[in-house]
């Protein structure tokens, strides 16, 4: 009897001690930061980055001790759509935020006839001189960004890019926010061997300088200063303001953060997004000056 109570006294005791190393092992690892935000349309997408055995299925938020700042290679398949091949720039800080349309797959096409009696081959004309091709990719300064149309059917595309977002109704087009001043690398692979097919390498700001100037719109009320609200305030993501109807803004754009009808900021306008589900109007990211907190009210500064 009283050696069956030393056993288990003992038994407890090795418990008690495993627990404390764990706990003090896991308080001791540094915490995994979100590196990259993937979406795809369809969702259910599996995702391999930098060749890392393991793999995320989108919506996904991809965390991992190996990814560090720079570009990361990313590959994302799905059964019954095309597999995409691109690249995204982590800055070490903020998560960059990619969104692919996924493409379904040619059908098979229906076997050939019978083939005929072999006929001569009639003598063929000479080929008129081939045209030049269109380029394989087009750029197209828009508001926020720029817009980008890949050209060339059947091939994938890696584009070496901070943030990428495409277009659902419009397979091949693209959206680059912050472009310019950022730099994109767009290559054009092979669908069967991944080889390489075309490399295009702009700088944005050439575009930019052709950019359509927007219509003036009706001028805005003295008293209708108000441009939103902070709707986000995050370590990771930084901080985002839901914008009301009808506004154009533009980045490095200065505003005030007002609370409680006092101005407790000032701050500018990193970028601007189009319209969601969740921000109809679009939103808007601003550097995290002071103590802004959610629910604060956001207006333009008085002239």
């Amino acid at each position: 009897m009283r050696m069956g109570t030393l056993a288990l006294l003992l038994a407890a005791s090795l418990a008690a001690c495993r627990r404390d190393e764990y706990l003090k092992d896991r308080d001791d690892r540094e915490a995994q930061v979100v590196a990259i935000c993937v979406q795809t349309e369809p969702r259910g997408a599996t995702l391999r980055v930098n060749r890392l055995e393991r793999t995320w299925v989108t919506p996904c938020d991809v965390a991992d001790f190996s990814l560090r700042r720079g570009t990361q290679d990313l590959e994302v398949s799905l059964e019954g759509y095309e597999t995409i091949v691109t690249r995204v720039y982590y800055d070490g800080q903020h998560p960059a935020t990619i969104q692919l349309k996924m493409r379904p797959k040619a059908v098979a096409a229906a076997p050939a006839p019978a083939a005929e009696p072999v006929k001569p081959a009639p003598v063929e004309a000479p080929k008129p001189a081939e045209e030049p091709k269109p380029a394989p990719v087009k750029i197209e300064a828009v508001a926020g960004g720029t817009r980008m149309k890949i050209s060339s059917p059947g091939a994938k595309v890696r584009i070496q890019a901070k943030t990428v977002v495409s277009e659902p109704d419009r397979p091949g087009e693209y959206f680059l926010p912050d472009v310019p001043p950022d730099k994109v690398v767009v290559e054009l692979l092979d669908a069967k061997t991944d080889a390489v097919i075309a490399t295009v390498e702009f700088a944005p700001s050439a575009a930019a300088a052709k950019a359509p100037t927007p219509a003036p719109k009706d001028p805005v009320p003295a008293d209708a200063d108000r441009v939103g609200e902070v709707k986000l305030v995050s370590k990771s993501y930084g901080v985002f303001v839901k914008l009301d109807p009808g506004l154009s803004l533009q980045p490095g754009e200065e505003i005030i953060i007002v609370r409680d009808g006092k101005e407790i900021a000032r701050t500018k306008i990193l970028r601007v997004t189009k319209g969601d589900e969740k921000y109809p109007d679009g939103a808007a990211q601003v550097q995290k000056e002071g103590p802004i907190q959610k629910g604060d009210e956001v207006r333009r500064t008085k002239p």
